[in-house]
């Protein structure tokens, strides 16, 4: 790989990090519409096991701002440790990323619950035509949801005991 195709695989490399900030950024303004609009693609996907899922960029982003206005109403998303791969051809990337939000979940009471959310993104994206990247796929993994006020978290994975 020559030295402008290096720089270009860094230059993507931030591209695709600032699209997952733009998408935090979106999320923790109550699913902000005009922000994702332009994270994701035309063909997109979103899902998370007990969250949601949806199809088309139109319900993605639709569903998201459902999801951060009536289930989660206030969020804070840290993204981070991303491991991202890019393709030979440069138009198509897969990212895997860890969360860490604190958030406030709408409870029956009509109240909301602090809560801590882990867990890890897997996203595919595509650089379109206006060289522009955008997510076509975006599954969230969730490893920890509850409350924060707990002495124990329920885990699919249990705690280390040495």
């Amino acid at each position: 790989m020559d030295i402008e195709a290096r720089i270009q695989r860094l230059e993507d490399i931030e591209s695709i990090k600032r699209i997952v900030a733009t998408y935090a950024k979106a999320v923790d303004h109550n699913g902000n519409r005009e922000m994702l609009n332009d994270v994701f693609a035309d063909n997109s996907s979103w899902n998370c096991e007990g969250i949601g899922g949806w199809q088309g960029h139109d319900e993605v982003v639709q569903g998201l701002h459902e999801t951060c206005t009536a289930v989660i109403p206030w969020a804070f998303h840290y993204m981070m440790n991303f491991m991202i791969d890019i393709e030979e051809n440069g138009k198509i990337a897969r990212a895997e990323y860890y969360l860490w939000e604190v958030a406030k979940f709408a409870n029956d009471s009509g109240r909301t619950t602090d809560t801590l959310v882990a867990g890890w993104y897997e996203t595919d994206f595509v650089k379109g035509d206006d060289g522009a990247w955008r997510v076509t796929h975006m599954e969230l993994k969730l490893k920890i949801n509850g409350p924060a006020h707990t002495d124990y978290w329920e885990t699919p994975i249990a705690p280390w005991s040495g």
